[in-house]
């Protein structure tokens, strides 16, 4: 995913003047090495001051440029929350927030790296939009998307190599969610490369409606609902704290339309990171592995 962004970001300036790319000390971690050489007047590096960052991106943008600020999640939005809602969010800037390292497989970073908070930080602040990518592809194509947004945002990315699964022919369309695979018996949806667990399920007795919402704010509610409503059971899978993530969207979302379903959830729950070498441990660690996603499906299966 961080080298598909930072390729898709560096083909994008050769045509946008107006692209500038914001850095907090982290250039060669989050790929930005090219297109600092490159384009040199348009990197700007502000060292390990994630706050002034944000200040210098919101300026940027209030100045008509296309302003990208590129840094760990655990960063920005861990620390410059304030100056994130106060520059950017209430002057409804066009900077676009790129959160790398989100989530458990962060593995032998640990704790202080796992940023599992900052999908529900992020939704909570008025005009942020709020998206990830499911894999390398849908990265690609998402960037191409969001350089042309005009409202503050927030893309979520994560470390380690992950698989492919997004449909080359598809595209990415804000505000949408894309079926991955039409099943009758439960929705499953999800962001990010822990839903490809879902893909790869040895399940033959019940068909899965697998579905990518990589749009989490504005949420998709129209093919979120029509497939609940056909399903009848919603399962939500995420890499996050389970609080203030998309299951709680979804759950308030459900009850506002007054659909009748049985519904749950995977998620961290209201735990802190650790440190692994292999991050699939922490996902077996914290119930987010393929065994739990599989108890999670006959829980919902279940006449109880």
């Amino acid at each position: 995913m961080r080298s598909a962004f930072a390729d898709t970001l560096f083909d994008l300036a050769k045509d946008d003047p107006n692209l500038y790319v914001v850095s907090v000390g982290l250039r060669p971690s989050v790929l930005m090495d090219k297109f600092a050489q490159h384009y040199k007047t348009h990197f700007i590096e502000c060292g390990v001051a994630e706050n002034n960052a944000a200040g210098i991106s919101a300026g940027l943008a209030k100045s008509g440029k296309n302003v990208f600020l590129c840094t760990y999640a655990c960063f920005s939005p861990g620390i410059n929350l304030a100056t994130i809602k106060q520059s950017i969010c209430e002057n409804n800037l066009s900077v676009k927030i790129i959160g790398y390292h989100g989530g458990l497989l962060t593995g032998e970073l640990g704790a202080s790296h796992q940023m599992l908070e900052d999908i529900a930080l992020m939704r909570s602040l008025p005009t942020m939009e709020v998206f990830a990518p499911l894999d390398a592809i849908e990265t690609v194509k998402m960037t191409k998307v969001l350089a042309k947004s005009s409202k503050p945002t927030y893309m979520r990315l994560v470390r380690p190599d992950s698989p492919e699964a997004y449909p080359h022919k598809k595209g990415f369309t804000i505000g949408k969610s894309e079926i991955l695979e039409s099943g009758s018996d439960v929705t499953i949806l999800g962001y990010g490369p822990i839903l490809t667990q879902a893909l790869n399920l040895e399940i033959s007795n019940w068909k899965l409606e697998i579905i990518n919402c990589s749009s989490i704010k504005p949420i998709d509610e129209k093919t979120i609902l029509k497939s609940i409503k056909k399903t009848g059971r919603c399962l939500v899978v995420e890499d996050h704290q389970m609080a203030g993530g998309l299951g709680e969207a979804v759950a308030t979302l459900i009850l506002k339309s007054g659909l009748k379903c049985k519904f749950t959830q995977i998620g961290v729950d209201n735990q802190f990171g650790r440190s692994s070498l292999d991050p699939l441990d922490l996902y077996r660690l914290y119930g987010l592995s393929t065994t739990d996603i599989i108890t999670k499906i006959n829980y919902l299966m279940s006449k109880k």
